[in-house]
């Protein structure tokens, strides 16, 4: 049988109210946080690293930039990190699949709303902002991607991507199969409908007297007569994917001028028709896919001709379709400190395999040679080569990758991932730093309840008990050290003295203020008490202090 009058002496405990209490607390601050880690640490393959050296990694594509004098570095947190660039115009941001949905935390909107509650895919609304904001600061920024959580940073420009899957009839490649499909440019500088190149846009081609040297390196750009002899691959600097040598009979150097890329993607989307080209708003259509291409919109891997809502069929959308669009900060991205965004519909572009088809001996003959090296290369060039910083790499160049949206391959790497995103997003956030305070405030609480409360020597000596069947009374009877605190906290009150004042004080003067022989006696004595003789001594204390004038015993 249950004996209730237990259990409920056992809840009404004030020390098991407070174990409760603390269980209670922590139990749900675990909850919370094993909530988030489910929704963020997820451990598996990591993909698309900047520092991976497997085939569908961008180790090679970094490790060459390394080699060019280019520093490069990975963003682990958040964007937000963007913000303190001291060089954004120097500083390339590059996003390689956004693998993981960004964490939901509450923020001020400055709007009609004030506080949004739940945030879009991908990245918050504080790193949209923070990476526009590096976009307006002249930074460069590489969005390659196709199925994952891009869409709201690309909607901050404009773009929309499809969500689709991309296929061609013809334009896959033969030996890879229809996975990988070429996307063809003709005239890459030429952003507009209008006729003739905006070679200008990049300094590897920008060759103004037209004597086969670019301007960069030329002795005098405007003189035709007067160029430049016995280049090498150093002296070329970013532009040496563009360098071809020297012509061995005239010592003259050799570049390539085409503006064409082809360019093999991996199981590409697209962006929306609509939304891609928009001088007005500088957005150009730099690639697109041929007629023979179309959108899965029903995602069954056929093409499917016309709508027939009534029996819940999708019909697919024909080509051609944008695959590769820009943003420009100033129009035709003029000016080597205007901003930009190159947005891709695929984030395989620049792994190892398609970015150096020899990059491993069992890849070799595997992948077909393409242009995504020297596309991505011309890209680099044109960010990080200033006016007058030759073929070089500007003083502050640097390449930042995202890793922040990357899969990692442990549960440890996840969870640092994880710490180090919420103490960038506590710190950046008005919404954040104030959810910050609260928690520091409920930790403190914590540290409160968890502390002892001191046991209630506060009215003893206003009732004295002299009996022995009140258990919560005589407990009092039992701690001799106690009473002789409250007796010495009640002669330092009466007399008006600090506790500096007091401690300080000679034995023979608080002798002298006590004047009870048998409490002097309490008070110098190191002996054991029996409970009746400190119910008598409890007693002579609450006499004295009334004759003292002592209102009330108080425990500072």
């Amino acid at each position: 049988m249950i004996d209730w009058n237990r259990v409920s002496s056992f809840a009404n405990s004030r020390k098991n109210r407070r174990i409760a209490l603390q269980i209670s607390f922590w139990g749900l601050l675990a909850i919370l946080l094993i909530s988030i880690a489910m929704a963020y640490v997820v451990p598996g393959q990591t993909q698309q690293s900047a520092y991976g050296d497997e085939w569908n990694d961008l180790g090679s594509f970094r490790g060459e930039l390394n080699e060019m004098g280019v520093e490069t570095t990975a963003l682990v947190s958040s964007p937000l990190l963007l913000s303190d660039l001291d060089h954004p115009e120097e500083t390339i941001f590059i996003i390689s699949g956004v693998e993981r949905d960004t964490i939901s935390l509450p923020r001020f909107t400055g709007g009609d709303d004030i506080v949004q509650f739940s945030e879009g895919d991908g990245y918050t609304s504080s790193e949209i902002a923070a990476i526009k904001e590096f976009v307006e600061r002249g930074g460069t920024v590489i969005l390659m991607d196709d199925f994952g959580y891009s869409s709201n940073l690309a909607g901050e420009f404009g773009l929309e991507f499809t969500n689709h899957r991309l296929y061609t009839d013809f334009s896959y490649d033969n030996d890879l199969g229809s996975d990988f499909v070429w996307v063809n440019t003709t005239s890459a500088f030429n952003f507009t409908t209008s006729q003739g190149a905006q070679t200008g846009v990049n300094p590897c081609l920008r060759d103004a007297d037209m004597d086969g040297v670019v301007d960069v390196l030329d002795q005098d750009p405007t003189d035709p007569e007067i160029g430049t002899n016995f280049l090498t691959a150093s002296t070329t600097g970013l532009c040496s994917h563009r360098f071809l040598g020297n012509d061995q009979s005239t010592n003259k150097p050799r570049w390539d001028w085409s503006q064409d890329y082809s360019i093999l993607t991996n199981t590409p989307s697209a962006f929306e028709k609509t939304s891609s080209y928009n001088p007005a708003e500088r957005r150009y259509v730099v690639s697109k896919t041929t007629q023979d291409s179309w959108i899965d919109n029903n995602d069954d891997g056929n093409y499917t001709v016309g709508s027939y809502a009534a029996f819940g069929i999708v019909g697919d959308e024909q080509g051609p379709f944008p695959v590769y669009v820009r943003y420009c900060e100033a129009i035709l991205c003029r000016g080597y400190d205007s901003g930009r965004v190159h947005f891709i519909s695929d984030g395989s572009v620049l792994i190892n395999s398609l970015y150096d088809p020899e990059f491993e001996s069992k890849y070799l003959g595997l992948v077909p040679q393409n242009d995504n090296r020297k596309w991505i290369l011309d890209v680099v060039a044109e960010a990080l080569i200033l006016n007058d910083n030759g073929t070089q790499p500007s003083e502050n160049a640097l390449v930042i990758f995202d890793e922040s949206r990357h899969q990692q391959p442990t549960i440890f790497g996840d969870t640092y991932n994880l710490l180090y995103y919420l103490l960038i997003y506590f710190t950046n956030d008005w919404m954040a730093m104030l959810i910050l305070f609260l928690i520091l405030f409920v930790f403190l609480e914590a540290v409160l309840i968890r502390k002892e409360d001191p046991e209630d020597w506060r009215h003893v000596f206003r009732v004295v008990y002299y009996g022995f069947g009140d258990a919560e009374r005589y407990k009092y009877y039992q701690r001799p050290e106690k009473i002789r605190q409250v007796l010495l906290t009640r002669v330092r009150n009466i007399n008006a003295l600090s506790r500096e004042e007091f401690d300080a004080m000679p034995a023979a003067e608080l002798q002298g203020m006590i004047r009870d022989p048998v409490l002097v006696r309490f008070i110098f004595e190191d002996r054991k008490y029996r409970p009746d003789e400190l119910v008598g001594i409890v007693r002579r204390i609450k006499q004295w202090g009334e004759s003292s004038g002592g209102a009330s015993t108080y425990v500072d």
